[in-house]
């Protein structure tokens, strides 16, 4: 169902970001202001469906991002099995999302957590648990702004499932494989294209290098291949953009009242320009990832631009090629029309 009010999801996504941002202050932790807006993603779960839907979807959302950013700390801790768990959680993610038709952003931002996970250092499991709670900030924010936009678009408490929601996981599972029998090919070759970037990101763990994953999560999820074309367009130049206006800001020194003031419109336009621009919509999100990252350290050095870029470029060129080449051997495999012919 198409949304009615485009104005109040983007809206609502502030704030869910501003809970987490807002509590940080009051209670002088920077790390709820820096990670709990990683758990503020849940958010983008919410529908113009019903009341009922959006907590639960918000719910499972957040609690799905919860888990990636638990698996990808741990993971660190044995960082050379990156892309093999990457390759089984994206390839499992992929098929989910198409059983259950989750609707965009599905799997994307599960991705990006596991892979912000990855970067975090820890050096106990209790140290993960305890760093990963900060999530929690962000999904109760989501939960509570999904319920207020749910009502202020008067949306009903509950609708009737459709048709496809009442089969059971497994009838689910094949008639998805009946209408659309390219999808685990598909998960297969999106699993592999990460698992490349993520061995790339393990290879440049020491400069960044998860920004490989991400961005070429980020491209990947256009799923065909224009969209893929124009996604890695978007993401370049966007990133470009983005990034220098983000390292402007940040040399600033504003306080983190306003920062945070900052980080909520940005919020808002990056959801607001997604569906619209998706290279608009890049120009709001390097932005938040340095200012997030100057709430967390105080400081971002200047070698984070150049890692920052050349991770945008080197994941999203990295996706589209591989997936044109995994399309054009596919093509090669079609029978011959004409064959018959002659």
């Amino acid at each position: 169902m198409k949304d009615k009010n485009t104005i109040l999801r983007p809206l609502g996504s502030g704030l869910a970001m501003a809970v987490p941002l807002v509590i940080g202050i009051l209670t002088n932790d920077l790390k709820i202001s820096s990670v709990g807006t990683m758990g503020a993603f849940s958010y983008l779960a919410f529908q113009h469906r019903s009341l009922a839907y959006n907590m639960k979807a918000i719910s499972i959302h957040g609690l799905s991002l919860l888990t990636a950013f638990i698996l990808g700390a741990g993971t660190a801790m044995i960082p050379w099995s990156a892309p093999f768990i990457i390759s089984i959680l994206s390839f499992a993610a992929f098929v989910a999302s198409k059983v259950f038709r989750i609707p965009k952003p599905d799997y994307f931002f599960v991705i990006m957590l596991y892979a912000t996970g990855f970067n975090f250092q820890a050096d106990s499991f209790v140290g993960i648990l305890h760093h990963s709670t900060y999530l929690l900030y962000g999904i109760a924010g989501s939960l509570f702004s999904g319920c207020l936009i749910s009502l202020l678009e008067k949306l009903p408490h509950k609708i009737p499932k459709e048709r496809y929601q009442q089969l059971s996981a497994v009838d689910k599972y094949y008639l998805t494989m009946y209408e659309h029998p390219n999808t685990l090919v598909k998960a297969l070759h999106f699993s592999m294209v990460l698992f490349i970037a993520t061995y790339i990101a393990y290879l440049l763990r020491g400069s960044n290098g998860y920004w490989v994953l991400i961005s070429a999560a980020a491209v990947l999820a256009g799923e065909h291949m224009d969209r893929i074309k124009n996604r890695t367009v978007g993401r370049v130049v966007g990133g470009i953009v983005g990034i220098m206006l983000g390292f402007l800001l940040v040399t600033l020194g504003l306080p983190l009242e306003i920062n945070a003031v900052i980080l909520v419109i940005l919020n808002i336009l990056t959801e607001f320009y997604m569906p619209i621009n998706y290279m608009v919509a890049n120009f709001f999100t390097n932005p938040q990832v340095l200012l997030l990252m100057a709430i967390g350290t105080n400081f971002v050095p200047l070698e984070l631009i150049p890692m920052r870029l050349s991770g945008a470029l080197i994941g999203s060129l990295l996706a589209m090629c591989l997936i044109f080449v995994m399309e054009y051997c596919l093509q090669q495999l079609q029978p011959d029309k004409g064959a018959s012919d002659r």
